[in-house]
């Protein structure tokens, strides 16, 4: 009878059973990292965009804001300037007028006599009597170089009416009457700002009529 140890083989089977088990661990291990290490990775890039895109969020709501305040400021100032627009065209008005007349009084030479202003809707009628056409024509060119009269225009130019005298004699008239438009600026702008088409002229008063 032959006896055959089998005890080694045996023992060779459990060591190559323990080094698959080892191999097979060690791959399912790699695999694993394999798996995790790039997950991180990501997790990690993720949470630091999500933390870029926080604050980026956060400065676009700070810019925002101060968009907001800028054009709220923006806002007052543009009202503001309308206020003191206002005001300044309510302190033109309150002299424009009195310039007017001002104006109008420096332009009268010797030699001739006003007899009648009218202001109606910022178009004035001015009613005269002059020694002579060359006294007009000044009259004229200084009511010209104000800047409270526009467009100054000779209307009508004509010998005075006959006068008569005491015993029933009568003499001739010796004056020029005569009749002058011209278009009113209160604001005292040279006629630069043109009104609205059948609106009155900013600044203009109610229509004023004075007469001798």
């Amino acid at each position: 009878m032959i006896r055959i140890n089998l005890l080694p083989v045996k023992e060779a089977q459990r060591v190559a059973g323990r080094q698959q088990l080892s191999t097979a661990l060690l791959s399912a291990s790699v695999v694993l990292l394999l798996m995790v290490v790039p997950y991180t990775i990501q997790s990690r890039r993720l949470s630091e965009l999500e933390s870029g895109i926080a604050r980026t969020d956060a400065e676009i709501a700070k810019l925002n804001q101060q968009a907001l305040e800028v054009k709220d400021l923006d806002k007052k100032r543009a009202e503001l300037q309308a206020k003191l627009k206002v005001i300044q065209d309510l302190n033109q008005k309150r002299v424009g007028p009195v310039r007017v007349l001002e104006d109008l009084s420096s332009a009268t030479p010797e030699k001739l006599w006003l007899v009648d202003f009218i202001d109606q809707s910022g178009q004035a009628t001015i009613t005269g009597m002059a020694l002579d056409n060359q006294t007009i024509a000044v009259f004229m060119r200084q009511l010209q170089s104000s800047k409270y009269f526009c467009d100054v225009d000779l209307v009508e130019a004509a010998q005075s009416e006959p006068v008569r005298g005491g015993g029933g004699v009568t003499t001739a008239g010796i004056f020029k009457k005569f009749i002058v438009k011209a278009r009113l600026d209160y604001l005292g702008n040279g006629g630069k700002i043109q009104p609205a088409p059948g609106r009155p002229a900013p600044g203009r008063p109610a229509p004023v009529r004075t007469g001798a």
